[in-house]
């Protein structure tokens, strides 16, 4: 009798296991591309709004004082709301050049020549698709 129960049980024979892992692994490999080019795509995405929204900001500072800004932090702060949480993103994102640039930047800076916000030293217009 309980030589049948052990006939009657059944299970997944390893060559079953190897193959789900296997299209497991191929299902990771093409997902996962996808899951990096899309944050890449969302960082890209928000340093262009930040840097559109600080570019505006400055261009409002010049006209109200007629002078160019010296800090994003204090001289831009009655123009946007929770300036002290804008900061660029960590991570990849793109330049119109289609290389990938990785962000460690802590902060946006200014660039006193062209009055214009700067992420890592790009500007506003370097960020975005490849345009090739």
């Amino acid at each position: 009798m309980q030589r049948n129960l052990l006939k009657d049980q059944r299970g997944f024979t390893l060559l079953e296991m190897m193959i789900v892992i296997v299209i497991l692994g191929i299902l990771a490999t093409l997902a996962i591309p996808k899951f990096s080019n899309s944050v890449a795509l969302a960082n890209t995405t928000k340093i262009q709004a930040d840097l559109q929204t600080l570019n505006t900001a400055i261009a409002m500072h010049v006209a109200a004082h007629g002078k160019k800004p010296q800090n994003i932090k204090t001289d831009l702060a009655e123009y946007i709301d929770n300036i002290e949480n804008l900061k660029p993103p960590q991570g990849e994102s793109y330049l119109r050049t289609g290389e990938k640039l990785a962000i460690t930047a802590t902060a946006y800076e200014l660039d006193s020549v062209n009055a214009a916000a700067l992420c890592q030293g790009h500007a506003l217009k370097e960020f975005g698709a490849s345009q090739k």
